[in-house]
């Protein structure tokens, strides 16, 4: 049986929002760039390499996704920006999953609570909590990714 891995990353913590600042426009706070270097350094000392890195268009996600993979070495054309991961329900987090290229064997979503959080709960058939720059690997026995509407996670890791 063919394996694919998918790894959920809550963006970093952002800065405070305002009234003059819409929440998709929302930057990293200090403690937010400190956090995701800390993950891309810990993540790049055990070899992890993502053949896709797909975030929500909020500027807090893709800075995250940013940061991760230029550590990472990963190149700029990995890098997906999809408007449907921002505000997105377990559905259709599941649809944008479904799509993703059968050749594609491990790729991460960076975005947002409740979002991802229902997701991983979903996937793994157990309530899961996921702070600001969380990262979890979940492990697939499968060959296509359409197949996640009916399977769940064999195994799931947090990484940090």
């Amino acid at each position: 049986m063919a394996s694919k891995s998918l790894f959920l990353l809550r963006h970093a913590k952002a800065a405070p929002g305002g009234i003059l600042i819409p929440d998709i426009d929302r930057s990293l706070s200090e403690r937010g760039l400190k956090d995701i270097r800390k993950l891309t350094s810990k993540l790049s000392k055990k070899g992890f390499d993502f053949e896709l890195i797909m975030t929500s268009p909020a500027v807090r996600a893709i800075t995250t996704a940013q940061i991760l993979a230029k550590g990472l070495k990963i190149s700029h054309s990995h890098l997906v920006v999809n408007d449907s991961l921002y505000a997105a329900e377990v559905m259709g987090l599941l649809k944008v999953i479904s799509s993703v290229s059968k050749k594609i064997d491990q790729f991460m979503i960076v975005g947002h609570n409740p979002s991802l959080m229902g997701l991983a709960s979903y996937i793994a058939g157990e309530p899961i909590s996921l702070s600001t720059c969380s990262l979890i690997q979940f492990s697939f026995d499968m060959k296509e990714w359409h197949d996640i509407l009916t399977k769940r996670a064999s195994k799931f890791t947090f990484l940090n």
